[in-house]
């Protein structure tokens, strides 16, 4: 039978146990997405990745979730990422750098995806966190490895033949100069427009550069392009007033590509007037949209962040609480 006092000092144990973790969890969550950072200023904007300047241009971590809003769900294989922003006169320049044990820069077999990196941004008031919608376009900075590091970047996207044949026929996407579809890229950062997902399209104008670097344990990539720019959705970096970050990356290797990815569910405010970034208050993400929910909480694993799992961990913890008890009487 079960000892009444017993069964009380177990149920207390057990909420002050629950209470440490949600307060420690809090923190991590804190130091990993709070704060406030600066969009630095300086004389010249470091374009490679692996520029001394970026040893002095402080960053801010922050939380990658999987992508759980429309179809194809997934990814989520990557949990943070640190970005540092740096500006001067004529340019801006943003770096990402995250983990990624794997280097996945072919397009060369039919299961093979590249890795990639994205920024969305969008001016004045934050947008839906589902790539805009209709009536809120948004700004899409893009970079993917295999432009800029798969040599033969046609050889998976449609050269079929070993023979001579008419690339018209067996090439369409090069034939008719798609974006996404050329034999060699000399510019690895792509600039796109999208009013909600499955709406992204290239942009007339192309001023977004990119280049990306290995680390020890995964990319750096640098996006840069002018404050000022003549795209009719491009960010407005040369204006006051605030703009809206969103970041995303891709892992190959772990079959993440189109809606399959790792993005940021809170946006980040960049206050254009006095250069500061910082995480966009709860409720920022336009009518409707989840931008505002809580990032994973990344002290308990993910798969504890189910009612089912969380309501079994507590009967866990209880029961040993309980039998710690009753074996000490």
């Amino acid at each position: 039978m079960i000892d009444p006092d017993a069964a009380v000092r177990a149920t207390l144990a057990t909420l002050v146990v629950v209470g440490v973790l949600i307060v420690a969890q809090a923190a991590v969550v804190a130091a990993v997405t709070g704060g406030q950072q600066s969009l630095q200023i300086r004389e010249t904007v470091p374009t490679s990745p692996t520029a001394d300047e970026w040893e002095s241009i402080p960053g801010r971590r922050v939380t990658l979730s999987k992508q759980t809003i429309s179809p194809p769900f997934g990814g989520g294989s990557v949990d943070t990422m640190e970005v540092e922003a740096v500006s001067n006169d004529t340019h801006v320049a943003f770096r990402l750098t995250w983990p990624d044990p794997t280097r996945d820069v072919s397009l060369a077999g039919p299961r093979e995806y590249s890795d990639a990196a994205a920024i969305m941004v969008h001016d004045g008031q934050a947008p839906p966190i589902t790539m805009g919608a209709a009536g809120t376009p948004v700004n899409v900075w893009y970079w993917r490895a295999s432009w800029q590091f798969d040599g033969n970047a046609s050889w998976g996207t449609g050269d079929m033949y070993a023979y001579p044949h008419q690339s018209n026929a067996t090439k369409p996407g090069e034939a008719v100069d798609n974006p996404l579809s050329q034999a060699q890229y000399d510019r690895f950062g792509q600039n796109y427009y999208a009013r909600g997902f499955g709406s992204l399209s290239h942009a007339p104008v192309q001023p977004v550069r990119a280049e990306a670097a290995r680390t020890d344990d995964g990319w750096s990539v640098v996006f840069w392009r002018a404050r000022s720019t003549n795209g009719t959705h491009d960010a407005g970096f040369a204006d006051d007033g605030d703009e809206y970050l969103a970041f995303a990356v891709w892992n190959g290797s772990a079959g993440e590509a189109d809606g399959e990815k790792s993005l940021t569910m809170q946006f980040t405010r960049l206050d254009r007037e006095t250069g500061h970034l910082a995480p966009a208050d709860a409720g920022e993400g336009g009518p409707g949209t989840p931008a505002s929910e809580p990032a994973d909480l990344p002290l308990i694993p993910r798969s504890l962040q189910t009612a089912a799992w969380l309501a079994g961990a507590l009967v866990i913890l209880w029961v040993i609480a309980y039998t710690g008890v009753a074996l000490s009487e």
